[in-house]
């Protein structure tokens, strides 16, 4: 008989991830202007008390760079649902955490979710989830967003689910520079996925603001090209907050 495959929540390596975490900081501080982050320290408020359950919008290729990032931010022991034919074909993100979700629906759908739930049994756990189930820029609304999060929070009741807003924004350097609000945390038993998606999109209103009027709230979680004199879209969103407390 073939031996049965491995959990994959067990092929999460901490030296991997520890690995992972700087290079991904150099490869943000490089290829962004910087990363801004709103909301932190209720999500690890959230996160010290029960498991969570992060749910994001999902605009790119960046956001799984976001995730590591900003799972090292919370101190969380985080897992991902992930596209299994994607952890097939990259297999290194099981070692950073990533759980295969079959998207072709039914049992197999239900089996990747049960397994991400069964991930979030303590405090300190976390699973990052993209209801929408694909890449889809954030101007688009409705933001389309599927039911599987609405298992997850019946199977994993005691969690809070974090509502995450991600964006990039183009501003005087050659790379975006990327924001994430984590909206306030709401109990997992009874959520409400309209209001979920409200949420998120309220958040990324939220980034609109602090982009186009420097409105405060957003902290460097990781520094770009701002640094420089001439500055970016970074430093003006830094400038505007400076000016807020002045």
């Amino acid at each position: 008989m073939p031996s049965p495959a491995p959990d994959p929540s067990s092929l999460r390596s901490a030296w991997f991830l520890a690995l992972a975490r700087r290079y991904v900081r150099r490869r943000i501080a490089r290829g962004l202007d910087g990363l801004y982050v709103a909301g932190l320290d209720a999500a690890r408020d959230a996160a010290r008390r029960g498991p969570v359950i992060l749910a994001a919008n999902h605009v790119g290729w960046w956001d799984s760079f976001l995730v590591i990032a900003l799972d090292e931010a919370l101190g969380t022991e985080g897992y991902a649902l992930m596209d299994a034919e994607s952890v097939r074909r990259l297999p290194f993100f099981a070692r950073l955490g990533a759980l295969p979700l079959d998207r072709s629906g039914g049992a197999r759908s239900r089996a990747g979710l049960r397994a991400g739930a069964g991930r979030l049994d303590r405090p300190g756990r976390a699973l990052w989830v993209f209801p929408q189930g694909r890449h889809r820029p954030a101007h688009l609304r409705p933001l389309g967003f599927e039911p599987g999060i609405r298992l997850l929070a019946r199977w994993v009741p005691d969690a809070a689910v974090v509502p995450i807003s991600i964006q990039y924004a183009w501003g005087d350097q050659p790379g975006p520079a990327a924001y994430a609000r984590l909206g306030a945390p709401v109990a997992a038993s009874g959520l409400d996925l309209n209001a979920l998606e409200a949420e998120i999109v309220e958040g990324l209103a939220r980034i609109d603001g602090a982009v186009d009027r420097g409105e405060a709230g957003f902290i460097p979680l990781v520094a770009g090209r701002t640094a420089s004199p001439e500055g970016g879209l970074g430093a003006r969103l830094l400038g505007g907050r400076e000016a807020a407390r002045g």
